[in-house]
């Protein structure tokens, strides 16, 4: 497995800074080499394309949440037939650009007319990091699941703390329990 990290403009949360604690467990983590990893340039490795390439390798791209990332996800466009990739909008309604119906169909709409790919599911991510809480998880999924009844998309799954899960219940979308270990700087 691989994860490509095309995240160009988050300063704080980039795959690269924890990609040693990600070879650990089996996971190659392809980003900016040396000096480039924390550059905000769209240096991009060749190893890019081995993932793309060979189909024994099963790759996550994250591409940040703008049209930037997808922009240049857009120039692999050739490389990722229909039915060979899925491309997932995870989606935080406590964030500025994303937090009703109607910001969430926009920010879809720019990021599938920046790669030229069209999005396949939305992924419930709502979240305030260490603040979350059941119903800041169950509010957003809400509006996230209006937004994409409007798109005829589903909703792939719930993203959550997995301490938290528990406490869902069975709301009719799966869900994906997720251990934190990155932290912010002024963590």
């Amino acid at each position: 497995m691989a994860l490509v990290d095309l995240d160009l403009i988050n300063p704080y949360f980039r795959v690269r800074q924890v990609k040693n604690d990600f070879a650990e467990k089996g996971i190659a983590v392809i980003s900016p080499p040396g000096k480039l990893a924390g550059a905000d340039i769209p240096a991009l490795p060749p190893t890019i394309h081995s993932v793309l390439e060979n189909p024994a390798i099963y790759g996550v791209f994250d591409v940040g949440g703008g049209d930037i990332g997808a922009t240049v996800l857009g120039r692999f466009k050739n490389k990722l037939p229909d039915g060979a990739f899925n491309l997932f909008l995870v989606v935080n309604t406590c964030r500025p650009y994303s937090s009703s119906v109607s910001d969430i169909i926009n920010i879809t709409r720019m990021i599938e007319g920046s790669s030229r790919l069209n999005v396949g599911a939305l992924v419930s991510n709502t979240n305030l990091g260490m603040e979350t809480d059941v119903a800041t998880i169950l509010a957003g999924h809400r509006v996230i699941a209006q937004a994409a009844a409007q798109m005829a998309l589903p909703v792939a799954f719930i993203g959550l703390h997995e301490g938290l899960a528990p406490a869902m219940g069975n709301i009719g979308v799966p869900l994906l329990p997720l251990t934190m270990f990155m932290k912010t700087p002024w963590q």
